[in-house]
């Protein structure tokens, strides 16, 4: 059985230049595009680097422009990183789309910042839900920095579009002295689109299909890695199971590759859940690009007894329990229009103590948006755990009804009945009433009384579903019962 996991939408090279500091140089950037909003074209992404750090380290700074803003105003930025005294201030960055602060860079755990030290009146414009993870690389305070989460919002979701990237680095205790920098760091995202599919079957294995939206691309290579933790961060601990020979891309064409096998675990064992991170490397382009395929093949983390999805009036309802979570940050919210790729909504936390649970947990999460006209609406959950590693819940579906009119159901919330309004010419209707976790409650068929006796429930919510028979649509509608 095939499953499909993460996408990734990611073409980059990249252009380094370093100002020497002893323990401060900055190198290997690597870019990994979780994924695009097409409605509102917000990416989630993640960057890493490379980075000497010693004990006097302290701050790390990231500056994030869409390709024609980059370093403007133009008259603010001659010569700017030429001198450790000359850093950007708020009226230098008034066209980034992101700045974000690394503090304690120093540290085994550093942590994201939220005052810019070199001008705190400058208002960081990077949202919340930034992690930063920080590995060790070697003895030689050689350290993998990567932040994760990162989201910014593109002047296009169409066409590839092209990302500046400028970090630096100060080892003063003010932040205010540049001690390395990498200016001009670019990404081309939103060209190359690369799809994973992971045979569960033993041997195991793997195919990768990408679609490329621009230019051929030549003598690509990639290799394939288990990744340990801490996951989607290549690392040494990381064991690479495959090698490509190179390959080309046609322009404007989607190329299917025959599956790999592999054997990447002992004596043969294959029922494991350790993602695959694969890493992408053209001639000419000095960066590595990034792509991670969950294993969905083994034991679950967190173990989902329901999921459900349906819709009242102008919102959908979504309702999940777990029965064991070892391990759990969350759950994040994926929606999918006809035609778009699942998007990210929200974010709901673990209510598990430290994300470890062997109870019955309840979670539940109402999303109000008009799409109307847009036929089925698509939801899952991509359950993370705490280091970062992800596994997707069963995709549930939803008939968009926001054009149903003239229904109109009352009293809601109710005691001992509630009331149907049906429009006229609608004929006969079946009714369901299910509790929040999916279960039939009360069915009444073939409806003519448009009362409906609910006086011997239990107090909380319920979903009630009416379906018309002449035209076999249905509505959907949240019921609460006091």
């Amino acid at each position: 059985m095939k499953k499909l996991f993460y996408l990734l939408t990611l073409v980059a090279s990249l252009a380094i230049n370093h100002r020497a500091a002893a323990q401060c140089n900055i190198t290997d950037l690597q870019l990994k595009l979780n994924g695009i909003n097409t409605i509102t074209c917000e990416a989630t992404f993640d960057l890493s680097w490379t980075q000497e750090i010693n004990s006097g380290n302290k701050f790390a700074y990231v500056h994030i422009w869409a390709q024609p803003a980059y370093h403007t105003p133009a008259a603010n930025w001659a010569g700017m990183y030429s001198n450790s005294n000359h850093y950007p201030l708020a009226a230098d960055l008034v066209n980034t789309l992101s700045t974000f602060v690394v503090d304690d860079n120093h540290a085994d755990n550093p942590l994201i910042g939220t005052v810019y030290h070199p001008d705190p009146n400058y208002v960081l414009p990077q949202p919340t839900g930034l992690y930063i993870v920080k590995v060790h690389l070697n003895n030689t305070l050689v350290e993998r920095m990567t932040v994760q989460n990162i989201k910014i919002t593109l002047p296009s979701c169409k066409t590839p579009q092209t990302l500046y990237v400028d970090i630096w680095a100060s080892q003063a205790a003010n932040g205010k002295i540049v001690s390395c920098v990498v200016p001009g760091a670019y990404a081309i995202i939103n060209q190359l689109k690369i799809t994973g599919l992971l045979n569960c079957t033993n041997p195991p294995g793997f195919q990768l299909i990408m679609q490329n939206n621009g230019p051929a691309i030549d003598n690509l290579t990639w290799k394939v890695y288990l990744d340990y933790a801490p996951y989607a961060v290549l690392n040494s601990t990381d064991t690479m199971v495959f090698a490509s020979s190179p390959v080309s891309l046609p322009a404007n064409a989607t190329t299917y590759f025959p599956a790999s096998g592999y054997q990447p675990y002992p004596a043969g064992m294959y029922s494991s859940t350790q993602p695959l991170i694969t890493a992408f490397t053209v001639p000419g382009w000095p960066i590595t690009m990034m792509y991670t395929m969950q294993n969905g093949c083994g034991p679950l983390p967190v173990r989902f007894t329901f999921f459900t999805a349906v819709q009242a009036n102008h919102y959908t309802l979504l309702n999940w329990q777990t029965s064991t979570e070892q391990h759990n940050r969350g759950f994040e919210i994926q929606r999918k229009l006809q035609g778009e790729d699942f998007v990210s909504i929200a974010f709901v936390p673990s209510k598990a103590l430290d994300g470890n649970s062997d109870l019955l947990l309840n979670y539940q999460y109402s999303y109000k948006e008009n799409f109307s006209g847009t036929g089925l609406v698509y939801y899952r959950i991509r359950q993370t755990d705490l280091n970062g590693a992800a596994h997707f819940s069963e995709t549930r579906k939803v008939e968009n009804n926001t054009a149903n009119n003239g229904w109109l159901i009352y009293p809601n919330p109710a005691k001992a009945a509630i009331h149907v309004m049906i429009p006229a010419g609608t004929g006969q209707v079946d009714m369901i009433l299910n509790d929040i976790t999916g279960r039939e409650i009360k069915i009444w068929n073939n409806v003519a009384v448009k009362q409906l006796e609910i006086n011997n429930l239990q107090t909380g919510m319920y979903v009630l579903n009416v379906l018309v028979k002449a035209t076999g649509s249905r509505l959907v509608n949240k019921i609460v019962v006091q």
